[in-house]
């Protein structure tokens, strides 16, 4: 063994395959404004790809409604005016 390996404080990071990442962000003020990063990895770039479509659907169909429904409350006078 080398020291590198005898030393388990030490943790090296090697990343092996592919990953895609994309952002998304929809609307264009401040309060109406979501954004989300959707990342994923696979040993090869069609299972990142497969990857990422699954998490690309599960967000489509069941969190992006659910985030989009969750709305600050604010006090009567810390609200805005417009």
């Amino acid at each position: 063994m080398t020291d590198d390996t005898e030393n388990p404080e030490r943790i090296e990071r090697t990343d092996v395959g592919a990953s895609v990442k994309a952002r998304l962000k929809r609307g264009s003020e401040t309060r109406n404004e979501d954004q989300i990063t959707i990342k994923a990895k696979g040993e090869t770039a069609e299972e990142a790809a497969a990857e990422f479509e699954y998490l690309l659907e599960k967000y489509e169909n069941e969190y992006s409604d659910r985030c989009r429904n969750i709305q600050p409350t604010y006090e009567d006078d810390e609200q805005d005016t417009a």
